[in-house]
């Protein structure tokens, strides 16, 4: 059967290696050894040299209408990777009716079709996430106690019965209640009433979102921490032992996550915020490198295609931003009993988390496959080092402390790696900064969403429709994303997805001083605007920086996002749980989380403008293209 046209025509400008021979059986070394045997059959062979074409040279979907040259033998240009399509995208690729389908299906529907298990695994693990989100927020909420109000004056979340009504009521009071009761007394409203507290051992509903705010957000920090260590390890793991393993540990920890906040629910207040601290830290950190995993495994399907690539970003962002919306379905029923008792809601996800480790390790119709090309790990990228030499000769006489000591020492010196990876190229971790300092400004102000409805009287299952509501904008950016990446680059993307996150933060923050508006600014600025916007940004920031690095540092790179994410989210991320927000304030400082959010956004997008100015151009650590432009050409040398 006759090549498709356009691999025929790629087959002329790449070079492909034998496979290099296999391990010996029964051999004893170290993880770095199947990698240097690797380096010796490239030494084997003439030195590869390979050249793209100008349309495969694509940065952010944007073809330049180049045709093919000739070039002239002696004249070489070195490539620091084999970027070759996955074998998933050439097998489909492989006849007429399979060509015919994929040219006329569309961007993601395409995407899709190359890789469905990890978009299923995408939305398996996103659903499961936003499912218990909610009803965890109520679960915290609910296990806060505070002494009972007193009266007249009681608080939101209570009512007074006169000291004539008390013996009237129909309500049981303990003896203590009666003997303090000479001003009255303060009880709980009901559960299914707005005004509820929503805790049994707590009547101030502002003291509960107070609290429920700062423990979410006390937690939070802590784990950011332990997790950021996590990352390093994440993002070694993900290009060395594969992305498959990194997404199994994740699942195990699932069933440990599920078992601690079961237990939690016989729990003392004391030891709960404990428990919580505890399942924060194993989640965060069990977690940091699922999303590198699964953006490396895009990035492996569409190894070559630079188009392919920016589709996939944006079926995955679609594909996960669905999820959370069935999620929302599915949770929903949960908030609305209000129960006062989790233990009935954790238990039964214990066992829904063993059966998802089940379906996805060992079922053949949805089991992950590995997608990381071993056969681009080589000494082109400065991995093998004399030393490593000596610990392969040595490793069998080590003993198991020795292994685990050399394994970590290898761990470190490809974290710091990580670091020089980023740092050769000036945009990309300029723009890695810029994205973080957005994502905090975003979960900053979207994270205390919940709390500000609920301040302005909603129920608690109504206040949970924001979420739903938000990923269905998501949705709605991420389809935008690929025909805008498309057709006008991906710079264009995310400086659109940031002007409409400051309009609609800022929109959402005039409801402080506008409070008959301040409904209406929220579901249209913050719900509306901002969520097109961040789905806009996601799949273009990721089409932006993975084509600036070498297919075999993907997991490095992604993990690297994460890093950055983490420590700004040490830094500055309490300023809005901790500071910006107060359950009892009214008018600007009502809206102030929201107004910070936008300044933020505004100052971000006044940077992003200066870096793909003329003045500022900064040639890939990959020689591909810069901001959308042939490497070939003269405008990819840097200027300024």
């Amino acid at each position: 059967m006759a090549s498709p046209p356009f691999m025929a025509q790629q087959q002329q400008w790449m070079m492909v290696p034998e496979a290099p021979a296999q391990q010996p059986s029964g051999s004893s070394l170290p993880p770095v050894a199947p990698l240097r045997q690797l380096v010796h059959s490239f030494q084997q062979q003439p030195s590869l040299r390979q050249v793209y074409p100008p349309q495969l040279n694509q940065l952010d979907g944007r073809s330049h209408g180049a045709s093919p040259v000739q070039v002239n033998p002696s004249v070489e240009v070195s490539r620091h990777d084999v970027d070759s399509l996955h074998p998933a995208f050439a097998q489909a690729m492989a006849t007429k009716s399979s060509r015919k389908q994929l040219k006329g299906s569309g961007g993601m529907r395409r995407a899709m079709m190359i890789m469905p298990k990890v978009l299923l695994f995408a939305f398996w693990q996103q659903f499961y996430a936003y499912f218990s989100g909610d009803p965890f927020n109520a679960f915290v909420s609910s296990m806060i106690s505070c002494p009972r109000p007193a009266p007249p004056n009681c608080s939101i979340g209570s009512s007074w019965v006169s000291p004539e009504n008390l013996h009237s009521s129909a309500l049981d009071y303990s003896e203590d209640d009666l003997m303090n009761a000479s001003n009255g007394i303060c009880v709980p409203v009901d559960k299914y009433h707005s005004a509820w507290s929503l805790s049994d051992k707590c009547m101030d509903k502002d003291e509960v979102l107070q609290q429920t705010t700062r423990i979410n957000g006390i937690n939070g920090w802590i784990a950011c921490f332990f997790g950021l260590f996590a990352v390093f390890i994440a993002g070694q793991a993900i290009d060395v032992v594969g992305r498959r393993p990194v997404l199994m540990l994740f699942l195990s920890s699932n069933i440990v996550v599920k078992a601690i906040l079961f237990a939690s629910t016989f729990m003392s207040h004391a030891s709960f915020v404990l428990a919580l601290s505890v399942q924060n830290i194993i989640e965060v950190a069990f977690a940091a490198g699922v999303e590198p995993a699964m953006n490396s495994m895009v990035t492996d399907y569409s190894r070559g295609n630079e188009e392919l690539r920016g589709d996939g970003f944006a079926a995955l962002g679609f594909i996960m931003h669905l999820a959370d919306v069935f999620a929302f379905f599915a949770g929903y029923p949960v908030l609305k009993v209000h129960m006062t008792d989790y233990a009935w809601f954790w238990g039964p996800l214990i066992v829904v988390s063993l059966i998802a480790f089940v379906l996805f390790n060992y079922i053949p119709c949805s089991k992950l496959e590995e997608t990381l090309d071993k056969s681009a790990e080589s000494n082109k990228l400065g991995l093998i080092t004399e030393e490593d030499e000596e610990a392969e000769r040595t490793w069998g006489n080590k003993t198991c402390p020795q292994k685990m000591c050399h394994v970590l020492k290898v761990l470190f010196k490809e974290s710091i790696a990580g670091f020089h990876l980023v740092g050769t190229d000036p945009f990309l971790a300029q723009i890695i900064v810029l994205n973080a300092l957005v994502g905090q400004a975003i979960g900053g102000s979207w994270n205390l969403a919940g709390a500000y409805l609920l301040g302005w009287g909603y129920e608690q299952a109504n206040a949970s429709l924001a979420r739903p509501a938000w990923h269905l904008g998501l949705m709605l950016g991420a389809a935008f994303s690929s025909p805008i990446i498309r057709f006008c680059g991906a710079q264009t993307a995310f400086g659109a997805g940031l002007i409409l996150l400051a309009l609609g933060f800022g929109a959402c923050g005039m409801g402080g001083p506008l409070a008959e508006q301040a409904e209406m600014l929220f579901w249209c600025g913050t719900v509306g605007l901002g969520s097109t916007g961040q789905g806009l940004l996601i799949p273009s920031f990721n089409a932006l920086i993975s084509v600036r690095v070498h297919d075999a540092e993907q997991g490095k790179l992604f993990s690297f996002v994460i890093v950055i994410n983490t420590i700004c989210g040490l830094a500055v991320g309490q300023l809005w749980p901790q500071k910006f927000y107060d359950a009892r304030s009214s008018g600007w400082s009502k809206g102030l989380p929201w107004l910070a959010s936008m300044a933020v956004f505004v100052a971000m997008l006044l940077w992003f403008l200066v870096l793909c100015s003329p003045i500022c151009r900064w040639r890939p650590r990959k020689e591909e293209s810069d901001c959308g432009e042939d490497d070939s050409s003269e405008g990819s040398e840097s200027e300024g």
